[in-house]
């Protein structure tokens, strides 16, 4: 026999959700895309670079100021850092 499933559907962490998100600091309801520059310090191959990344776009709290990291801002430092860099792109 056969198990149906409900019809709920569980979305997975990283799908977009509408704004505005809770803010996981101050847990006021007030994140909402921005774009800012970011100054952005990582470590590649066992050297720490820093550069400036002139338009990040990512979550930021307009009551407390926090910023969200999440995977897509993760891939835009990751691009940054490669065109930083001057490597390929995968």
């Amino acid at each position: 026999m056969i198990r149906e499933t409900s019809d709920k559907i569980k979305q997975a962490p990283d799908r977009e959700r509408p704004f505005p998100w809770r803010c996981r600091e101050c847990g006021a309801q007030q994140v909402k895309l921005a774009t800012i520059t970011y100054e952005a310090a990582v470590r590649h191959d066992g050297r720490s670079y820093h550069f400036t990344i002139p338009q990040l776009t990512l979550p930021v709290c307009n009551a407390c100021g926090a910023k969200l990291f999440t995977t897509e801002v993760d891939s835009q430092i990751n691009d940054a850092l490669r065109a930083h860099l001057n490597l390929l792109t995968p």
